[in-house]
């Protein structure tokens, strides 16, 4: 630690003073915190809608991400209809972030795309798939409650009423991948029927390719 002796010239008194040099581990962890909340204090309510609006844009493409690497998976274990189901929800998903971008331009909210994660590839069996799976849609529903939070903030009606429909699809989402799960958990159990909802969903995801 560093000592510096500070001279008084009434009196000539002398007394320690303890300096932080400015490249400490304290002086460094307080300032960026002092910093952070600085910033989170002055930031407008349409500047972070702003940035979660980009952030969903970014969970959308992460969704599609992981659904297409789940797809690989189980079409590598020969769970082909598993397979098509999960690439189907992946084409989604990438739907759902263009439809973001698009109507942010029509607004003239910034856009700015950021770097994406590779998305986890190495399942230890199908039920760590879909558990995986459930997660990132629930994971997805917070983060898409948290920007309509944001744009009720700061009025903006219109961003409020185009997040409608996504919210409605998350509910769905969320429902359909526990019940897949909890088939999933059922039927692991029993030799064959894996096989038996594997062939179930193979069939819905060509009826939702043919709407």
């Amino acid at each position: 630690m560093m000592m510096s002796t500070l001279t008084r010239s009434a009196g000539a008194l002398r007394f320690p003073l303890k300096v932080l040099p400015v490249g400490s581990r304290s002086y460094s962890t307080t300032s960026r915190q002092a910093m952070a909340a600085a910033a989170a204090s002055t930031e407008s309510p349409v500047a972070k809608m702003h940035k979660l609006y980009n952030s969903q844009i970014t969970k959308e493409f992460n969704a599609s991400q992981l659904y297409l690497s789940a797809s690989i998976w189980c079409d590598q274990k020969e769970l082909t209809g598993m397979a098509s189901f999960t690439r189907a929800e992946s084409c989604e998903e990438r739907d759902h972030a263009l439809e973001m971008v698009d109507f942010a331009l029509k607004r003239d909210i910034p856009v700015s795309l950021e770097a994406l994660p590779a998305p986890n590839a190495d399942w230890t069996n199908i039920e760590a798939l879909w558990a995986d799976l459930l997660e990132a849609e629930k994971s997805n529903s917070q983060a898409l409650y948290m920007l309509a939070d944001a744009a009720q903030a700061c009025q903006d009606h219109a961003v409020t009423t185009f997040l409608m429909p996504f919210h409605s699809e998350q509910v769905d989402a969320v429902a359909s991948m526990k019940t897949i799960l909890a088939k999933v958990r059922e039927e692991s159990q029993t030799p064959g029927l894996i096989r038996q909802l594997d062939h179930q969903l193979g069939e819905e995801a060509g009826e939702k390719k043919e709407k």
